[in-house]
């Protein structure tokens, strides 16, 4: 087969999926709007879509989403046609619906089959969109009618998709139950075979250096921001270094960016004020995004893992940190509970109880053989169900059944 990925931040969530469907002995080419390194397998063709004009100024807000979706979809689609032009014809076009780069490839490839990655779909109420009280939608109407227009595109996309699919199942549950019918659930994988317990292992961070024999209490979010429980995080932190004094606490991620609007004042510096004099900083380490070998070491010799989220799209993190082996106390809330069952592979806690996780976390740093067989059963959990070759299997199986149908247009 010919197939077609597309991704405006590639690889995305086709790192691994894109060179296994090449080694299966398909013909994969791959779109995206940066430049790649120079430095890619040579088997890769790859082509980088620009955008041919910027957002206007002075346009309706709600209509700013819109026009940016409109904008990349054309400026992907131009690409498209050089690409067609120069011969090439895919079979399957795999792309994530939530960008717009999607809207017009059914224009230039009109025989093609459509496979999307769905990954989230906005709602205004049970999800992410106004969960946490402390952080209120500025203006709850506006805040809605935004959500709805960002779903405009990804609606679009729908219309026109052979099949879908969803790494968990509260992601495909985001959905609307119209659309829900041709989404699969499929994880993008986590690879076990070197994500895994390591009694030897060592990180070293600010000239300390630290094993599995040390109280190592890890947080990992590519922002630290509410969307994954970072006030909540360190809000906790006071009461649980008082209670283990030998506690060592490595925080991973950056201090900018995220989900949500950007505070004048990061969220981390809000945290720390807001807690001066609490917090035993010799003990805090902020490390921010670091080189993914390093953060591997730090999931290994962790005894204890946090992972907090509001219902949102779940972190690769979090399966990481089970098939590391760690013991992790995560949020009861619903995409965790997909994962983790409390009491049997992982811990759950109350989003919003800084208390209770602190209690938590210091039994588990207190007495990490009482929780030998969480750490056994969370690693099995992702074996036996998120291995990456199994879900690279389940994926190429969709494409190729995907290839089979006629277009949906």
């Amino acid at each position: 087969m010919n197939l077609l990925f597309v991704h405006q931040n590639f690889p995305g969530q086709y790192k691994s999926l894109l060179p296994f469907c090449y080694r299966a002995g398909h013909q994969v080419v791959a779109m995206g709007a940066r430049p790649l390194p120079a430095k890619r397998p040579s088997w890769m063709q790859y082509l980088c879509y620009p955008y041919d004009r910027s957002s206007s100024t002075g346009i309706d807000p709600l209509a700013q989403e819109f026009e940016t979706k409109m904008i990349r979809a054309r400026s992907c689609a131009n690409a498209a046609i050089r690409l067609r032009d120069q011969g090439f014809e895919p079979d399957v076009i795999c792309v994530h619906t939530g960008w717009g780069e999607d809207l017009f490839l059914a224009d230039v490839w009109p025989r093609a089959r459509l496979l999307g990655y769905c990954e989230y779909y906005y709602n205004a109420t049970g999800f992410d969109y106004g969960f946490d009280p402390e952080f209120p939608p500025a203006d709850l109407a506006f805040g809605e009618r935004k959500l709805r227009a960002k779903n405009a595109s990804i609606l679009l996309s729908h219309q026109q998709l052979n099949a879908g699919v969803s790494p968990t199942h509260f992601q495909h549950g985001s959905h609307p139950e119209a659309l829900r019918g041709r989404i699969r659930v499929i994880h993008d994988g986590i690879h076990t075979a070197s994500i895994a317990p390591n009694d030897d292992v060592t990180i070293e961070v600010r000239g300390r250096r630290f094993s599995r024999r040390d109280e190592v209490l890890t947080y990992v979010s590519r922002s630290l921001e509410p969307t994954r429980g970072f006030h909540t995080f360190m809000r906790a932190l006071p009461r649980l270094m008082a209670e283990r004094p030998e506690a060592q606490v490595i925080i991973i991620g950056a201090p900018d960016g995220g989900y949500g609007a950007t505070p004048e004042v990061p969220f981390k510096q809000q945290l720390l004020s807001e807690l001066q004099g609490q917090l035993d900083l010799e003990r805090l380490y902020f490390v921010g995004r670091i080189p993914y070998p390093d953060f591997l070491r730090v999931l290994m010799v962790s005894r204890c893992h946090i992972y907090l989220t509001v219902p949102f799209v779940l972190s690769w993190s979090l399966l990481e940190s089970m098939a590391a082996g760690c013991v992790v106390l995560g949020s009861d809330t619903a995409p965790v509970r997909e994962l983790i069952r409390h009491g049997h592979n992982g811990v759950l806690v109350d989003f919003f109880d800084p208390q209770a996780l602190a209690d938590q976390a210091a039994a588990v740093l207190a007495t990490p053989v009482d929780y030998e067989p969480l750490r056994q059963a969370a690693r099995a959990t992702i074996v036996d169900g998120y291995d990456l070759p199994h879900c690279l299997s389940q994926h190429l199986a969709l494409i190729e059944a995907v290839a089979a149908e006629a277009p949906r247009r």
